[in-house]
Formats: C-alpha cells, structure tokens, sequence
C-alpha cells in the first residue's frame, strides 16, 4: 500500500483499493473507518477492450481506499509500534532464541523470534537454511508488475473511473483524482499486464514507459507532462502458499504475508493476525 506524491498530484502506485470479506478484517478496520483513514471508492469500474466500448463491472462489492493515501491504513494498524523504514537486513544470523539481524555494517539483536513479512523469494533468500518451510516458499509463483504514473497536460474527459483492460502490455487504468481525499490533479496510474511484466522484468525502464504509454493511447488519447515508471518485481500472487502463514516453532522463525493466502490487501492482514495470534499462544504457554 503505498502512494507517491508529486507537487500537488497523488499516485497510489501500490494496492489500488480492497475490499472487505472477512468479519475479522471488518473489525480490525471498524476504527480506522470512524477515523476517516479508510473510506469508500464509489468511482465507476468498467471493462475496456480494444474492439468494444466500455462496459460497466455490474460489481457491487464496496471498494475502500486508505485516505488521504493508500498507506493511512497500515499507519494507523502500526500505531504505537516502533516501526523502522528503509532499513535493508542483508542477512539473518544465531539461533532459535538468539536470533540476529544484519543491517549495513552493525548487527542487531539477539531477537527471541524474527517473521519474514517480504515476498516467497526474498523471504526465502533471507531466512535461514534450518526454516523447515523453504520447500514451501519455493512453489509460491508471484508476478511482476510496472506501475505508470502519468501527469495529463488537461483534464481528462473519460467516463470511468478505473478500467480493467483486456489487453496484452496493461490491465489497469486508474483516474487517482477520483479517489476520496485526493487532490483534484488529474493522475493516471497504469499497470501492466503481468504475464507481460514477467516477460519484460530487466527490460529498461524507459522502454518500459514508452511500450506501456502507446498502449494507453489505445483507449485514451492522452498529452502529458510526465510519466514515472515504476518496476515491482513481485506484486502479484499466482500461486500462493495455501495456508495462513509458515511458522516454525522449534526454530523460532516464521513467515506471513498476502503470498500465504492470496493477493489481496485483507489476505495480508489475515495472514499476519493469523500468525500473531498462534505467536501469543505460544508465548503465553510458556510463561
């Protein structure tokens, strides 16, 4: 869930809504939504194909966004938590109980316990070799994703809000400004097919651009002033690991993450609540 700015214009170019399934993700959120950090998407979704006109969803499941950016959500979860960002652990280091972390040149820890919340393959590269679950992290299929963000030069007169696209280089395009509490900037944000970003991962990210930038033009005639590119290497679950969460309890290691489940904002949430809640079990068996 993230979202970049730029002057007076907003791009969410991670998770482009949720929805809520899940009576415990519905609880979890019942706080935030009094709060006003998360609220309902009501713009028109509609269906785009190059030999046809748009055709609406007909879907009627509500669509909720973090507000005023996609990110309000997990900082509002993170309250009162000492949360560390852009921290790189190049490596993790013990044993159960005595678990450490490397980051840069100083070594952090000793750790009772570490979860690895980053994607199958990172979480698989980082984790110990003892993690009995690294058969598991190595079926997850997960695919690549290249998020635009084009600033218009004017306000685009296109009736839809967002468009699922039936197209071989992008399947997603996105009027951010339609978003609630949003700046009224006109912003698209396009993502691409993902077979397509599997394909074309190491490309470079200018030819990137200029490929997903013709694509548009496809369904939109559009002049811009800018256009940032961004490459996610894994974004989307195709193959997930089929349970809540890995843990590991002789070795004090786990692993969560939407990956476990499905890729889905609330496939996130749940898998982490999953793993906290089996966590406090067996602490709290301990004592």
């Amino acid at each position: 869930m993230a979202t970049r700015r730029s002057e007076d214009a907003a791009f969410d170019h991670g998770a482009q809504y949720f929805t809520i399934r899940d009576d415990h993700f519905r609880n979890a959120l019942e706080a935030a939504c009094l709060a006003g950090s998360v609220r309902t998407w009501n713009g028109d979704l509609v269906y785009l194909g190059t030999h046809r006109d748009p055709t609406q969803s007909g879907s009627k499941t509500p669509r909720y966004v973090g507000c005023p950016s996609m990110n309000a959500l997990p900082k509002a979860m993170s309250e009162g938590l000492n949360v560390l960002l852009n921290v790189q652990v190049s490596a993790i280091t013990g044993e159960p109980g005595q678990w450490y972390l490397q980051i840069g040149d100083e070594r952090e820890g000793p750790f009772d316990w570490l979860i690895s919340t980053a994607p199958a393959p990172q979480s698989a590269a980082l984790l110990p070799s003892r993690f009995e679950h690294h058969d598991a992290l190595g079926l997850v299929k997960m695919n690549a994703c290249f998020t635009l963000m084009v600033r218009p030069k004017h306000k685009l007169h296109i009736p839809f809000a967002a468009a699922r696209v039936d197209d071989p280089v992008i399947d997603w395009i996105c009027r951010n400004e339609s978003k609630p509490d949003r700046p009224e900037t006109p912003c698209l944000v396009v993502n691409s097919n993902p077979v397509w970003a599997d394909t074309n991962i190491d490309r470079p990210l200018d030819v990137i651009r200029a490929d997903m930038i013709d694509a548009i033009t496809r369904y939109i005639p559009i002049e811009y002033e800018a256009a940032v590119i961004h490459r996610w290497r894994y974004a989307n679950v195709q193959r997930p690991v089929g349970k809540a969460f890995l843990l590991d309890r002789a070795s004090q290691l786990a692993a969560c993450g939407d990956w476990c489940i499905g890729g889905r904002v609330e496939a996130a949430f749940l898998s982490g609540a999953g793993l906290g809640d089996a966590l406090q079990g067996i602490i709290e068996g301990a004592q």
